[in-house]
């Protein structure tokens, strides 16, 4: 491969890498953005661009007696400094192979893998496009930026057209690979003329196109795969994939040039019938305007047709009016449009609002800090207190026509009725009784009440549940409350102590006063018992007296000096010791 076809080959290579770049990001923009016709687009540009970028490896051609592509070194020294490090290297590596395996094998291996990827880029891209068809829905983002870029995208797609148009002078495989990536940028371009317009109607709030613009890029798509599939099984049969690979698809205004991708063209290149000729050209006048009203007529009949997802149900309007029988889940064929027209509702959805304050955030509910843009207060009995209150009422739609015919805006009826139930219940008691109240009983009969007010307006609305979140002073007294029911919770903790300490003071003096009983008592018998003991003896003395009077009298005697002597130390000495010699030293008490 000499210097000249490898700048022949070097635009349509480029603009291949950036269409598949361009794919990738749409793919990762609609991560972002989850508007599905961008990743419908990435997918539309990945299916050629992956077939094309698999078809390259069948470019490479190894010489089985020089052991080395024919891209060999010698050749890339004509080529710039950076091809000639890839080529150099890639010369390397299939050289080495081929001195293992052989030319032939190598080859093979190469034409396999080729295969290989084109089957699981086209099956696998297949698949993501067919589940991604269910994946529509109208909760996405998008912005003039967004819309700007798919715009410069456009612009991008044109220029690289036209830089591989101005190789028609180079080799035939060059040719047939621009061509391929011409149809690729042909087919981008004409998602983008569908998408952008619909954006920009989005945007200024006419009127939502999505889904119709789904349904043209799939036609688009499911045409690409035909096509691609029948041009690359065609050229394999011809072994055309290596030297012509020719598999580009013909699109609606892409013609105008000396290779362009026109309908008529492709059909002359694969069919060798001239339709320029006056017959066919009479002949295609008399098909191309029946084909275009059926297939206006196909598309105009299939915008009516609804599917309705598992838990939601459509509103059917014919010519204007709402149907009396609401489209369940399932495919329901309607009159197209404009004459029919459906409008599907998550009736199975339960969504909540919020009676009181709005909070800035979800975990917001210590009462003593602001809770959010607004603090609802009401008044209490006599008008002289204010509480803040905090309730969140769970509905869903019930029954759609109710919903939908009785009442303008069925949620804010349910929330004005909720404001009218709270300040009922509210404005008969005061701030301490509604602060103690039960939150589980007061939420049960307000959501009893609540179902009551708007069953009698028929809002087509069933209450789910209520939740009294919190009940607290305003925002402005809050500091002064908490620290007045603070001072009542420690009188109470100081009542509650003292009558502790008071109860066991009493149990301790009980405890006193029945052991000092008990002694006493117990003192008072010991006494009385020694009394009578002193008494009985001393009767006893008086009846000895009476009967032996100088015996029993002696007897006394005797015992007094016992008693007297008792702990007396006596010293015995006989007549003739000299009693004037002898010291006592004994201390008398």
């Amino acid at each position: 491969m000499n210097k000249k076809n490898i700048r022949a080959i070097l635009p349509p290579l480029i603009s291949l890498i950036a269409s598949a770049a361009a794919g990738a990001g749409m793919i990762y923009l609609y991560g972002i953005t989850k508007y599905l016709p961008l990743y419908l687009l990435g997918l539309l540009i990945l299916l050629p661009s992956g077939i094309n970028i698999s078809l390259l490896l069948l470019k490479i051609q190894i010489k089985s007696k020089e052991r080395k592509p024919v891209l060999a070194e010698e050749e890339a020294a004509e080529s710039p400094k950076g091809i000639k490090r890839i080529l150099t290297a890639i010369g390397h590596f299939f050289s080495g192979i081929a001195h293992k395996i052989g030319a032939h094998g190598v080859m093979k291996a190469i034409r396999y893998l080729s295969y290989f990827i084109a089957a699981a880029s086209f099956i696998a891209i297949q698949y993501f496009f067919a589940i991604s068809l269910k994946a529509s829905t109208s909760l996405y983002t998008t912005s003039y930026a967004y819309a700007v870029l798919l715009i410069a995208l456009f612009l991008v797609f044109i220029v690289l057209d036209k830089w591989i148009l101005h190789n028609e002078d180079a080799n035939e495989y060059a040719v047939a690979l621009g061509g391929n990536v011409r149809s690729i940028l042909a087919l981008a371009r004409l998602a983008l003329i569908l998408i952008i317009p619909a954006t920009f109607i989005k945007l200024l709030g006419f009127y939502e196109l999505q889904k119709y613009v789904v349904i043209a890029i799939a036609i688009i798509f499911y045409w690409t795969s035909l096509i691609t599939l029948l041009s690359y099984v065609a050229r394999a049969i011809r072994h055309e994939l290596a030297s012509c690979p020719d598999i580009r698809i013909p699109t609606l205004f892409s013609g105008g040039s000396g290779h362009d991708m026109g309908i008529l063209s492709y059909l002359e290149e694969n069919t060798g019938i001239t339709m320029r000729g006056l017959w066919s050209v009479k002949l295609m006048g008399k098909l191309i305007a029946p084909s275009l009203i059926a297939i206006f007529l196909l598309f105009w009949i299939s915008t009516g047709i609804v599917e309705i997802g598992s838990g939601q149900t459509g509103a059917l309007y014919n010519f204007g009016r709402l149907a009396s029988e609401p489209l369940d889940p399932g495919l329901h064929l309607t009159l197209p449009w404009p004459f029919g027209k459906t409008v599907i509702y998550n009736t199975e959805e339960v969504s909540s609002i919020t009676i009181g304050y709005r909070s800035d955030t979800s975990s917001d509910n210590v009462w003593t800090q602001t809770h959010g843009s607004e603090e609802y207060e009401l008044l209490l009995g006599g008008g002289e207190e204010l509480v803040s209150i905090n309730l969140c009422i769970e509905y869903r739609i019930d029954d759609l026509n109710e919903y939908l015919i009785n009442c303008a805006n069925p949620v804010a009826i349910l929330e004005a009725c909720a404001y009218e139930l709270v300040a009922d219940k509210t404005i008969v008691t005061d701030l301490n009784t509604l602060l103690s109240v039960d939150r589980e009983a007061f939420a049960a009969d307000f959501k009893n009440d609540l179902v009551e007010k708007i069953d009698d307006r028929n809002t087509g609305l069933e209450i789910v549940s209520v939740v009294l979140e919190s009940i607290h002073p305003p925002l402005g007294i809050a500091d002064i409350y908490q620290r007045l029911v603070s001072a009542e919770i420690e009188a109470q903790t100081r009542i509650m102590y003292a009558q502790t300490v008071a109860s066991v003071r009493v149990c301790e003096a009980e405890s006193n006063y029945n052991s000092t009983v008990s002694t006493a008592t117990a003192e008072k018998l010991n006494k009385i018992a020694a009394a009578e003991a002193e008494v009985a003896e001393f009767m006893a003395s008086v009846a000895a007296d009476g009967e032996n009077s100088d015996s029993y009298r002696y007897y006394k005697y005797l015992n007094a000096l016992i008693n007297y002597y008792e702990s007396t130390k006596l010293v015995i000495v006989s007549s003739d010791v000299d009693q004037s010699r002898i010291v006592d030293n004994t201390i008398k008490k």
